[in-house]
């Protein structure tokens, strides 16, 4: 599957929402809201970042469900995407019950060689390094709910076990 690039432009915006998706409430039961697809969103569809306050790992709240961690250099951070103001629509994915209907897939940015920092078109500064992205794993289909794995701990939080 071949990915869209980052649309750097479209980084780091604090509660923006783009078109091709809308906030309702999930189809899993309890989860609160969820975010949907609006039109067929082709494999490979970049789909937006991870977003919100950043902290040292050390010193993360511990108190909400918006952590989402990551590494920059060899440092461990945490996304804390609990504040709406500070965070984007991308907090509202929720964790996928089994691996048929997962079709986000998370990658974590990692510098190998050169700069990790780029110039929006509006001329902001964007260091990407640790910045979290997501995109479609495969088509999703309009109406469909956007899910991805949070990983092994929380989905034994959920009670997931025939993963």
């Amino acid at each position: 599957m071949q990915k869209d690039s980052v649309n750097i432009d479209i980084v780091d915006i604090a509660k923006y929402i783009p078109d091709f998706v809308q906030i309702r409430y999930s189809i899993i039961p309890n989860a609160g809201l969820g975010i949907f697809a609006n039109t067929k969103i082709p494999a490979g569809t970049f789909i937006g970042n991870y977003m919100g306050e950043i902290y040292e790992f050390n010193s993360k709240p511990t108190s909400n469900d918006y952590l989402f961690e990551s590494i920059i250099g060899n440092a461990s951070i945490v996304f804390d995407a609990d504040n709406l103001e500070k965070s984007n629509y991308t907090r509202f994915m929720n964790c996928c019950y089994s691996n048929e209907v997962e079709n986000i897939t998370v990658i974590r940015y990692k510098r190998e060689t050169g700069s990790s920092v780029y110039i929006t078109q509006s001329g902001k500064e964007i260091d990407i390094e640790g910045y979290v992205f997501f995109y479609a794993k495969r088509e999703i289909e309009e109406g469909e709910e956007l899910l991805y794995d949070y990983g092994l701990n929380y989905r034994n939080k959920l009670g997931i076990v025939n993963w």
